[in-house]
């Protein structure tokens, strides 16, 4: 995903509401993988933090192009195909 996930996208990767991620997002950096680190203020209550990768980050992550799944799976993990 090359393109700047929106804070709906965001929301629910996190876990919070639409509005939180409005009022709280401040930077999101596009990393190798096609994911984006997506940083909040620190002024973001604790409670909305639950599932962020670091004190004030949340990683949103790339989807798989059809063919990734196939070869990855639904979860990542690696198989072979016939």
């Amino acid at each position: 995903m090359d393109i700047e996930p929106t804070n709906q996208q965001v929301a629910a990767e996190v876990g919070i509401e639409e509005e939180e991620v409005e009022r709280y997002r401040r930077e999101s950096l596009l990393l190798g993988d096609g994911s984006w680190l997506v940083h909040f203020a620190y002024e973001m209550p604790k409670e909305l933090r639950h599932r962020f990768t670091g004190s004030f980050t949340a990683i949103v992550k790339a989807d798989l192009p059809d063919e990734d799944v196939r070869e990855y799976g639904e979860h990542g993990k690696h198989f072979s195909l016939p």
